[in-house]
């Protein structure tokens, strides 16, 4: 009997051992199922909150941090009560470590003091007292208080900080953290954080998103009485975004080279009806309508319409143009375009004040990047 137990045990043991090496070494639980790929776990979140804070400290938008001491740490009631040390201490880092300000750790802030009024006992915090909370910030040298809120849901965390005088209670300074709109959470989802802001703010605080193009095209164009030459351009736009992306105002600038001439074609140099062998320069004023929805997402090709309306200087000539390009954006900063135009009827000096007519049809393809 002893000897076919011990034999059932040894068999149960040795398939324990064949299973856990066919799960590649790792022991599974049911009640703890593994994390699902890609995901993030609390900290990692909570990390991304406070390094958009550690952001605004390093770019000095937080107002306020001279002799700084932190008053309250509020948390959801999911979140236990011993996190709000760790919080503090957390908080108190990215500030020592982005801007070196003197924190200090007021403890008589926050203790509570007991007086007995007749037969009655009155529980007095210093939060709830300002001309107590005075007199403790002054005797401990604290210029300002910073308060915390701090909200935990499965959806995501948000964080709330905010910066009052100590003297005199007056908010310097506030701000909320949301983890679906970190800076990581944006580029997780391949679009610009500053798509993110808050649409009233950026209203109300707008700042210019200037867009700077240089292009290498290559050109079919009309020359000087009849037929085409082919020309490599060379171009710079700069382009102002507006209405949250959608639309793009600006100018470009074109600079042309005859390609016969430049790779040594016999003649070509001579062809005066050719006007790109001298010195030339085409300004175009350039408005575009993006076609990739409400967000730009840089993981994904967008495409943008531009029309454009100019004119071209060159020796004899000083003529218009008009341009439609359709532009095809791959990642963040590669473009690819295509542009057909037309160039009216002007006239061309030659040579010894003979004169000729130039006009058609002119279209190219380039590469540029954006910055």
């Amino acid at each position: 009997m002893m000897k076919n137990r011990l034999t059932k045990i040894v068999c149960l043991q040795f398939w324990v051992f064949i299973s856990f090496q066919l799960m590649g070494g790792h022991y599974v639980s049911a009640a703890e199922p593994p994390a699902p790929q890609g995901s993030r776990n609390f900290y990692q979140v909570l990390d991304e909150l406070l390094a958009d804070f550690e952001y605004d400290l390093k770019q000095g938008q937080v107002i306020g941090l001279k002799d700084l001491s932190i008053r309250n740490i509020a948390t959801s009631e999911n979140v236990p009560n011993s996190f709000k040390t760790h919080l503090e201490l957390l908080i108190t880092e990215r500030i020592q470590k982005s801007v070196k300000t003197r924190v200090v750790h007021c403890l008589a802030c926050r203790s509570k003091r007991t007086e007995l009024n007749g037969q009655t006992m009155v529980i007095k915090a210093g939060e709830m007292n300002p001309a107590e909370l005075q007199r403790i910030a002054k005797m401990n040298g604290i210029s300002n208080f910073m308060d915390v809120a701090f909200a935990y849901q499965p959806t995501g965390m948000i964080l709330s900080l905010s910066v009052s005088d100590a003297e005199t209670s007056s908010s310097l300074w506030s701000r909320t953290y949301n983890s679906e709109t970190t800076r990581a959470a944006a580029a997780r989802r391949g679009v610009d954080y500053q798509q993110q802001s808050d649409p009233n703010q950026v209203a109300l605080e707008y700042q210019p998103t200037l867009q700077i193009k240089p292009t290498l095209y290559t050109v079919m164009t009309p020359k000087a009485g009849s037929g085409y030459s082919t020309a490599l351009a060379v171009g710079f736009r700069m382009m102002e975004r507006y209405d949250n992306r959608q639309k793009e105002v600006g100018f470009e600038m074109n600079y042309y080279f005859d390609i016969p001439s430049l790779i040594g074609v016999p003649g070509a140099s001579e062809d005066k009806s050719v006007i790109y062998n001298g010195v030339n320069l085409t300004l175009l004023f350039t408005h575009a309508w993006a076609l990739f929805g409400s967000e730009e997402n840089y993981n994904q090709p967008r495409a943008v319409i531009l029309g454009a309306i100019g004119g071209t200087y060159a020796s004899g000539l000083l003529g218009a143009v008009a341009r439609g390009t359709y532009e095809w954006r791959l990642g963040k900063h590669w473009a690819v375009s295509g542009f057909l135009g037309y160039r009216p009827k002007s006239t061309v000096v030659l040579e010894n004040n003979v004169t000729s007519s130039m006009s058609g049809i002119e279209g190219g393809i380039g590469v540029g990047y954006l910055f």
